[in-house]
């Protein structure tokens, strides 16, 4: 009986030491995280910057949708790293429409638009 004792009290020691030991290391891991900046994570949507690439794909959108209207200002950019690159973009034409686009680049500079919308407020 003495026995079962001692090996349930050990058990019990090992279980709550394992606890702690994963309550610190998340806490530690928590308090690195928010040091690190924000980077894009692949399968995550990132807000990003208007660079020449997303020039590229607002050109290309702008075609697609054959009007007349030119581009106003680029509103929202989002990126996601999959097999190639997702852009989320809204953007204002210079009638006063805003758009919401999603196109796909894939790895050879290939563009797809998945999405189109006009923007109701």
């Amino acid at each position: 009986m003495k026995i079962r004792i001692a090996i349930l009290t050990v058990f019990v020691v090992v279980v709550c030491s394992c606890v702690n030991t994963t309550q610190k290391e998340k806490s530690v891991n928590s308090a690195v995280n928010k040091e690190e900046p924000e980077r894009n994570i692949v399968g995550g949507w990132s807000e990003s910057e208007v660079t020449p690439e997303v020039e590229k794909v607002i050109d290309y959108v702008l075609k697609e949708m054959n009007t007349m209207a030119k581009l106003d200002k680029i509103l929202v950019v989002k990126t996601q790293i999959v097999k190639g690159k997702n852009y989320d973009i809204k953007f204002k034409l210079d009638n006063g429409e805003v758009w919401n686009t999603i196109v796909y680049v894939d790895l050879k500079g290939n563009f797809k638009m998945n999405k189109i919308v006009e923007w109701k407020e």
